[in-house]
Protein backbone atom coordinates (compact mmCIF):
# COMPACT_ATOMS: atom_id res chain seq x y z
CA UNK A 1 0.00 0.00 0.00
CA UNK A 2 0.99 3.45 -0.86
CA UNK A 3 2.27 5.80 1.77
CA UNK A 4 -0.09 8.43 3.03
CA UNK A 5 0.83 12.32 2.89
CA UNK A 6 -0.55 14.40 5.24
CA UNK A 7 -0.70 17.91 3.35
CA UNK A 8 -0.36 21.04 5.59
CA UNK A 9 -1.45 24.16 4.46
CA UNK A 10 -1.78 27.20 6.87
CA UNK A 11 -4.47 29.79 5.97
CA UNK A 12 -5.26 33.35 7.11
CA UNK A 13 -6.03 35.52 3.73
CA UNK A 14 -7.35 35.07 0.32
CA UNK A 15 -9.85 32.33 0.18
CA UNK A 16 -9.47 32.04 -2.91
CA UNK A 17 -5.32 31.59 -3.56
CA UNK A 18 -6.45 28.99 -0.72
CA UNK A 19 -9.05 27.19 -3.04
CA UNK A 20 -6.24 26.89 -5.65
CA UNK A 21 -4.13 25.17 -3.30
CA UNK A 22 -5.94 22.70 -2.20
CA UNK A 23 -7.12 22.42 -5.92
CA UNK A 24 -3.56 21.70 -6.88
CA UNK A 25 -3.45 19.15 -4.22
CA UNK A 26 -6.20 17.25 -5.51
CA UNK A 27 -5.00 17.14 -9.07
CA UNK A 28 -2.28 15.09 -7.56
CA UNK A 29 -1.37 12.14 -9.63
CA UNK A 30 -0.31 10.46 -6.23
CA UNK A 31 -3.82 9.48 -4.87
CA UNK A 32 -3.32 8.39 -0.71
CA UNK A 33 -2.68 11.79 1.18
CA UNK A 34 -4.93 13.78 3.57
CA UNK A 35 -5.12 17.49 3.25
CA UNK A 36 -5.33 19.41 6.56
CA UNK A 37 -6.16 23.29 6.81
CA UNK A 38 -5.23 25.39 9.30
CA UNK A 39 -7.52 28.58 9.80
CA UNK A 40 -5.05 30.92 12.03
CA UNK A 41 -7.57 33.65 13.00
CA UNK A 42 -8.84 34.81 9.70
CA UNK A 43 -11.20 37.18 9.30
CA UNK A 44 -12.56 35.95 5.89
CA UNK A 45 -15.58 34.27 5.51
CA UNK A 46 -15.07 30.53 4.37
CA UNK A 47 -18.46 29.65 4.72
CA UNK A 48 -18.17 28.87 0.45
CA UNK A 49 -14.57 27.10 0.90
CA UNK A 50 -16.20 24.63 3.37
CA UNK A 51 -19.06 23.78 1.70
CA UNK A 52 -17.12 23.62 -1.39
CA UNK A 53 -14.39 21.34 -0.12
CA UNK A 54 -16.56 19.47 2.49
CA UNK A 55 -15.06 15.67 3.46
CA UNK A 56 -12.15 16.58 0.67
CA UNK A 57 -10.44 18.62 3.66
CA UNK A 58 -9.72 18.19 7.15
CA UNK A 59 -10.53 21.59 8.45
CA UNK A 60 -9.56 23.29 12.14
CA UNK A 61 -9.56 26.49 13.43
CA UNK A 62 -6.94 28.72 16.03
CA UNK A 63 -6.44 32.18 17.48
CA UNK A 64 -3.97 34.08 15.39
CA UNK A 65 -0.55 32.91 15.94
CA UNK A 66 1.53 32.96 12.71
CA UNK A 67 2.18 30.21 10.04
CA UNK A 68 4.46 28.44 12.07
CA UNK A 69 1.77 28.10 14.76
CA UNK A 70 -0.75 26.85 12.51
CA UNK A 71 1.95 24.71 10.67
CA UNK A 72 2.72 22.97 13.92
CA UNK A 73 -0.92 22.35 14.70
CA UNK A 74 -1.22 20.75 11.20
CA UNK A 75 1.96 18.81 12.30
CA UNK A 76 -0.19 17.82 15.46
CA UNK A 77 -3.27 16.62 13.77
CA UNK A 78 -0.98 14.54 11.14
CA UNK A 79 -1.53 11.15 10.38
CA UNK A 80 0.26 10.58 7.46
CA UNK A 81 3.64 8.63 6.89
CA UNK A 82 4.96 11.62 5.34
CA UNK A 83 4.19 15.69 5.86
CA UNK A 84 4.37 17.87 3.12
CA UNK A 85 4.05 21.71 3.77
CA UNK A 86 1.99 24.05 1.18
CA UNK A 87 1.04 27.33 1.84
CA UNK A 88 -2.04 28.79 1.12
CA UNK A 89 -0.90 31.09 -1.81
CA UNK A 90 1.23 28.66 -3.70
CA UNK A 91 0.53 25.85 -5.75
CA UNK A 92 2.02 22.09 -6.42
CA UNK A 93 2.59 20.62 -10.35
CA UNK A 94 -0.04 17.19 -10.84
CA UNK A 95 3.32 15.19 -10.04
CA UNK A 96 4.66 16.68 -7.38
CA UNK A 97 3.79 13.76 -4.52
CA UNK A 98 4.20 10.68 -6.64
CA UNK A 99 7.78 11.92 -8.33
CA UNK A 100 8.88 13.15 -4.50
CA UNK A 101 7.97 10.18 -2.47
CA UNK A 102 9.27 7.70 -5.35
CA UNK A 103 12.47 9.53 -5.10
CA UNK A 104 12.62 9.18 -1.40
CA UNK A 105 11.73 6.03 -1.26
CA UNK A 106 14.57 4.39 -3.84
CA UNK A 107 17.13 6.67 -1.90
CA UNK A 108 16.23 5.56 1.30
CA UNK A 109 15.74 9.60 2.55
CA UNK A 110 14.01 10.75 5.36
CA UNK A 111 12.88 14.47 3.65
CA UNK A 112 13.85 16.02 0.50
CA UNK A 113 13.26 19.32 -1.58
CA UNK A 114 12.85 20.46 -5.06
CA UNK A 115 13.42 23.22 -7.77
CA UNK A 116 10.21 25.47 -7.89
CA UNK A 117 8.87 28.01 -9.70
CA UNK A 118 8.41 32.06 -8.80
CA UNK A 119 5.34 33.12 -10.26
CA UNK A 120 3.05 36.51 -9.28
CA UNK A 121 0.84 39.14 -10.89
CA UNK A 122 2.95 41.21 -13.18
CA UNK A 123 5.58 39.27 -12.76
CA UNK A 124 7.09 36.55 -15.36
CA UNK A 125 7.52 32.86 -13.88
CA UNK A 126 11.19 32.21 -13.07
CA UNK A 127 13.12 29.19 -12.19
CA UNK A 128 14.33 28.59 -8.51
CA UNK A 129 17.14 26.12 -8.79
CA UNK A 130 18.06 25.33 -5.46
CA UNK A 131 21.22 23.38 -6.41
CA UNK A 132 23.59 22.78 -9.31
CA UNK A 133 22.77 19.20 -9.00
CA UNK A 134 20.89 17.46 -12.82
CA UNK A 135 19.81 14.46 -11.11
CA UNK A 136 18.74 13.29 -6.98
CA UNK A 137 21.18 13.53 -4.81
CA UNK A 138 21.35 13.61 -0.87
CA UNK A 139 23.29 16.87 0.19
CA UNK A 140 24.38 17.80 4.13
CA UNK A 141 24.26 21.43 3.87
CA UNK A 142 21.51 24.04 3.34
CA UNK A 143 21.36 25.80 0.43
CA UNK A 144 20.32 29.24 -0.10
CA UNK A 145 16.62 28.93 -1.61
CA UNK A 146 14.72 26.49 -0.12
CA UNK A 147 10.82 27.20 -0.29
CA UNK A 148 8.54 25.76 2.44
CA UNK A 149 6.04 24.35 -0.33
CA UNK A 150 8.82 21.78 -1.88
CA UNK A 151 9.75 20.02 1.31
CA UNK A 152 8.50 16.79 2.61
CA UNK A 153 9.60 15.09 5.65
CA UNK A 154 8.91 11.65 7.77
CA UNK A 155 6.45 12.51 10.53
CA UNK A 156 8.02 9.91 12.75
CA UNK A 157 11.27 11.87 11.74
CA UNK A 158 9.72 15.25 12.92
CA UNK A 159 8.30 13.08 16.11
CA UNK A 160 11.00 10.83 17.39
CA UNK A 161 13.25 14.31 17.55
CA UNK A 162 10.75 16.85 18.87
CA UNK A 163 10.77 19.00 16.19
CA UNK A 164 8.84 21.76 15.13
CA UNK A 165 8.72 25.47 13.57
CA UNK A 166 9.84 28.38 16.02
CA UNK A 167 6.65 29.98 16.56
CA UNK A 168 9.04 33.04 18.51
CA UNK A 169 10.89 33.82 15.38
CA UNK A 170 8.85 36.03 12.66
CA UNK A 171 10.91 35.48 10.25
CA UNK A 172 12.96 32.64 9.10
CA UNK A 173 10.89 29.70 11.40
CA UNK A 174 11.29 27.50 8.27
CA UNK A 175 15.09 28.61 8.16
CA UNK A 176 15.61 27.15 11.97
CA UNK A 177 13.70 23.99 11.08
CA UNK A 178 15.49 23.05 7.54
CA UNK A 179 18.75 23.42 9.70
CA UNK A 180 17.76 21.41 12.35
CA UNK A 181 16.68 18.53 9.93
CA UNK A 182 20.03 18.84 7.59
CA UNK A 183 22.14 18.34 11.03
CA UNK A 184 20.07 15.21 11.60
CA UNK A 185 20.32 13.38 8.23
CA UNK A 186 20.71 14.89 4.60
CA UNK A 187 18.09 15.74 1.96
CA UNK A 188 17.32 14.68 -0.68
CA UNK A 189 17.62 17.26 -3.80
CA UNK A 190 15.29 16.44 -6.71
CA UNK A 191 16.74 18.67 -9.09
CA UNK A 192 12.71 19.08 -10.97
CA UNK A 193 10.07 22.25 -10.98
CA UNK A 194 7.55 20.52 -8.48
CA UNK A 195 6.06 23.36 -6.90
CA UNK A 196 4.84 27.17 -7.77
CA UNK A 197 5.66 29.92 -5.32
CA UNK A 198 3.55 33.17 -5.27
CA UNK A 199 4.94 36.40 -4.66
CA UNK A 200 2.73 39.26 -3.86
CA UNK A 201 2.73 42.67 -2.93
CA UNK A 202 6.39 43.81 -1.36
CA UNK A 203 7.78 41.28 0.73
CA UNK A 204 9.07 42.73 3.64
CA UNK A 205 11.43 40.34 4.75
CA UNK A 206 13.64 41.83 1.57
CA UNK A 207 14.15 44.87 4.09
CA UNK A 208 17.47 45.36 4.52
CA UNK A 209 16.39 46.57 8.08
CA UNK A 210 14.91 42.97 8.37
CA UNK A 211 17.58 41.26 6.89
CA UNK A 212 19.98 42.33 9.45
CA UNK A 213 17.65 42.00 12.48
CA UNK A 214 16.54 38.52 11.21
CA UNK A 215 20.02 36.75 10.46
CA UNK A 216 21.16 37.45 14.00
CA UNK A 217 17.68 36.07 15.08
CA UNK A 218 17.80 32.88 13.37
CA UNK A 219 22.04 32.36 13.53
CA UNK A 220 21.53 32.43 17.42
CA UNK A 221 18.41 30.29 17.18
CA UNK A 222 20.80 27.70 15.50
CA UNK A 223 23.01 28.10 17.95
CA UNK A 224 20.82 27.39 20.69
CA UNK A 225 19.16 24.15 19.39
CA UNK A 226 21.99 22.44 17.32
CA UNK A 227 25.18 21.44 19.34
CA UNK A 228 28.45 23.41 17.43
CA UNK A 229 26.44 24.97 15.15
CA UNK A 230 28.85 28.23 14.36
CA UNK A 231 31.82 25.57 13.82
CA UNK A 232 29.73 24.18 10.77
CA UNK A 233 30.40 27.98 9.15
CA UNK A 234 32.95 29.55 7.67
CA UNK A 235 35.34 32.12 9.41
CA UNK A 236 33.97 34.22 6.34
CA UNK A 237 30.25 33.91 7.36
CA UNK A 238 30.70 34.52 11.15
CA UNK A 239 32.37 37.82 10.31
CA UNK A 240 29.68 38.74 7.94
CA UNK A 241 27.09 37.96 10.36
CA UNK A 242 29.14 39.63 13.86
CA UNK A 243 28.93 42.89 11.40
CA UNK A 244 24.92 42.58 11.46
CA UNK A 245 25.29 41.80 14.93
CA UNK A 246 26.86 45.51 14.73
CA UNK A 247 24.65 46.72 12.59
CA UNK A 248 21.83 46.18 14.98
CA UNK A 249 22.71 48.38 16.80
CA UNK A 250 21.73 51.37 14.34
CA UNK A 251 18.35 49.95 12.94
CA UNK A 252 15.49 49.34 14.15
CA UNK A 253 13.59 46.42 12.99
CA UNK A 254 10.12 48.01 13.62
CA UNK A 255 10.64 51.05 11.60
CA UNK A 256 9.21 51.43 7.67
CA UNK A 257 11.02 54.84 7.62
CA UNK A 258 12.95 55.62 4.57
CA UNK A 259 15.85 57.02 6.72
CA UNK A 260 16.22 53.97 8.74
CA UNK A 261 15.71 51.16 5.98
CA UNK A 262 18.65 54.14 4.44
CA UNK A 263 21.22 53.18 7.26
CA UNK A 264 19.97 49.72 7.17
CA UNK A 265 21.10 49.48 3.19
CA UNK A 266 24.55 51.07 4.36
CA UNK A 267 25.48 48.71 7.35
CA UNK A 268 24.01 45.67 5.47
CA UNK A 269 26.03 46.25 2.59
CA UNK A 270 28.98 44.52 3.52
CA UNK A 271 27.56 41.60 5.36
CA UNK A 272 25.51 40.95 1.74
CA UNK A 273 28.35 40.71 -0.28
CA UNK A 274 30.19 38.45 2.15
CA UNK A 275 27.33 36.01 2.48
CA UNK A 276 27.19 35.99 -1.01
CA UNK A 277 30.82 35.07 -1.56
CA UNK A 278 30.24 32.11 1.21
CA UNK A 279 28.11 30.29 -0.70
Amino acid sequence: MDKTVSVVIPFYANANWLCEAVDSVLAQTYGNYEIIVVNDGSKEDVSDFLKKYGDKIKYYEKENGGAASARNEGIKRAEGDYIAFLDSDDLWTPQKLSVQLDAMQRHDARWSITDYDIFGENLQTKRAEVCPADSAALIDKIPPRIATPTVTVERAFLRDNGLNFFEELRYGQDIVLWEQLFNLAPALYIPDTLARVRIRGTNAGKRAAVQIHSRVEIYDKCREVIPGYSKKHSLLYRFAMSLCRFGRIFVNKNSKGNANETVARIMFALPYVLFKLDR
